[in-house]
């Protein structure tokens, strides 16, 4: 409704082609921000909360080399890292040219 508004607010949701992925718990601190950096640039993201969940914590865990701390995100089946690792490409400006990068088939 508002799309009008995303380049003045430096916001491209028509370039994110990546599959992104995010293992979370409900009230984290650090899975809202990093939930809140993804909605910011517009990207439709698959979120696994795994409250309570061992089974869905091995799995995140197995796929995050053996990291089990949330939030766990992955872009294109690569593992991204936690809240401050998405934060510190954002900084670096490497965020973007991963999102934009669609998933191999």
């Amino acid at each position: 409704m508002f799309d009008f508004i995303n380049p003045i607010l430096g916001r491209h949701p028509e370039q994110i082609k990546a599959n992104v992925e995010i293992y979370t718990w409900q009230t984290c601190p650090y899975c809202i921000r990093a939930k809140l950096l993804l909605w910011w640039k517009g990207v439709n993201y698959t979120e696994y909360k795994i409250d309570g969940n061992a089974a869905a914590r091995n799995t995140m865990a197995e796929r995050a080399n053996g990291y089990r701390t949330v939030p766990q995100i992955f872009i294109n089946d690569q593992h991204i890292g936690g809240c401050d690792d998405i934060y510190t490409l954002d900084g670096k400006g490497e965020l973007d040219p991963l999102l934009s990068k669609p998933a191999a088939a």
